[in-house]
């Protein structure tokens, strides 16, 4: 295959991936509730003659791009977004209260750019190349509800990857370099619900309450030792507090309850249960003290990432021949963000990559409602994408 014609028809078809993703950018959608985002993927596949498979798990689609009898080639785009309100300049910000500010926009552009590239080539594969479009990948149960509906089926998939766009990566590398790291890359995507019940009572009179939300001040306080006492240095973990509310209350109410939301990440299943357990008891123990108590109730989201090492090695292989050695840089450490990418690679072999796409004027955080892109290099994504299917498939396709 030559790799030098895949980039250049990669660069030529970049403006239509903007074009893509800055109208994709204009309505983000919610969770499995992606029904516009399904329709505008449906007719740009129409428009570029490519079979896909609607409606499964939901609102995902799954395009097909048939070659030669063979094995088959996955690529997943996520395409849901937050329910963040944006706050950029730009022309194409969303008007809906919801944001793109993960990149999901950009992911589903750039899979549109490859089955564009690959239905150019669709006589050279040496099988299928499967394109999954996956909605509800921030609430962590869309691969699931796909799997769950056949979408790694007919034909079954031998082989996948996944890219996350946006500003994951370190901020020293040059814009449109991507990352890997082999083995264990991503935390488990776990939440949690803490209540403290006490006695409320006039705010005037808290000797005669008991107050919820002091014991959860005092809670939230000793759990942060968890990770910074108890948790080795060199193994990542992370416990944040990111919503506290009291039902009911008012300016001058001691509540009955205080109820708190957050998540935890971890990157093994022994860490996952120890600080689920060691959350709980610190919990039951301080209200307990206090004349309260506390209930902890743990949602297990998607499973923790790891990466098939050769897989990885192969993945970036490719991309090396397509784009040369310094445009694949070994991400230094895996992280505390979760992927829930992950229920696919229980289901075979494959890897997750970065692509880094600070804007213009350098990096913004994903999640950020003042999170942008430089969506110029996309093209870059979509032809990672067409390049490995092709690849992969000439060398293990039949």
């Amino acid at each position: 295959m030559n790799m030098k014609r895949i980039l250049e028809e990669a660069k030529a078809l970049g403006a239509q991936i903007v074009a893509w993703r800055r109208e994709l950018h204009q309505f983000p959608e919610l969770g499995l509730e992606t029904p516009q985002t399904e329709a505008y993927i449906c007719k740009t596949l129409d428009s570029l003659g490519v079979p896909y498979r609607k409606g499964v798990g939901g609102h995902g689609v799954v395009a097909l791009i048939e070659g030669r009898p063979g094995k088959c080639f996955t690529w997943r785009a996520d395409c849901d977004g937050l329910p963040v309100v944006e706050q950029t300049p730009v022309d194409y910000a969303s008007k809906n209260g919801c944001m793109h500010a993960c990149g999901h926009d950009t992911h589903t552009a750039m899979a549109l750019g490859a089955a564009s590239l690959l239905m150019k080539h669709k006589d050279e594969l040496n099988g299928a190349v499967k394109i999954l479009f996956q909605p509800g990948e921030e609430t962590g149960n869309g691969a699931n509800a796909m799997i769950a509906d056949g979408c790694l089926e007919n034909p079954h998939t031998d082989f996948i990857v996944g890219l996350h766009a946006g500003s994951i990566a370190p901020h020293d590398w040059p814009a449109g370099t991507f990352g890997f790291y082999p083995g264990a890359f991503m935390s488990f995507l776990d939440s949690w619900q803490c209540t403290i019940a006490g006695k409320g009572g006039h705010g005037a009179f808290p000797s005669l309450a008991v107050d919820p939300v002091l014991i959860a001040a005092r809670v939230i306080d000793a759990w942060q030792s968890l990770v910074s006492r108890e948790q080795s240095a060199t193994k990542p973990m992370v416990l944040s507090v990111c919503k506290v509310r009291t039902p009911g209350a008012a300016f001058n109410i001691i509540p009955d309850t205080c109820v708190m939301n957050g998540t935890a990440r971890a990157l093994s299943e022994e860490e996952r249960c120890r600080i689920e357990e060691r959350m709980r008891n610190m919990a039951e123990l301080i209200a307990e003290a206090s004349g309260a108590t506390a209930e902890l109730v743990w949602t297990r989201g998607a499973a923790n990432l790891v990466n098939d090492p050769a897989a990885t090695e192969e993945v970036v292989a490719i991309g090396r021949e397509l784009f040369g050695d310094e445009a694949f840089l070994r991400v230094p450490l895996p992280t505390t963000g979760g992927e829930d990418f992950a229920g696919y690679l229980l289901k075979g072999p494959g890897t997750f990559l970065l692509m880094y796409t600070p804007s213009s004027h350098g990096p913004t955080p994903q999640h950020s409602p003042r999170f942008e892109i430089d969506d110029g290099i996309l093209w870059r994504g979509a032809a990672m994408a067409a390049g490995s299917a092709m690849t992969w498939l000439a060398r293990h396709g039949r």
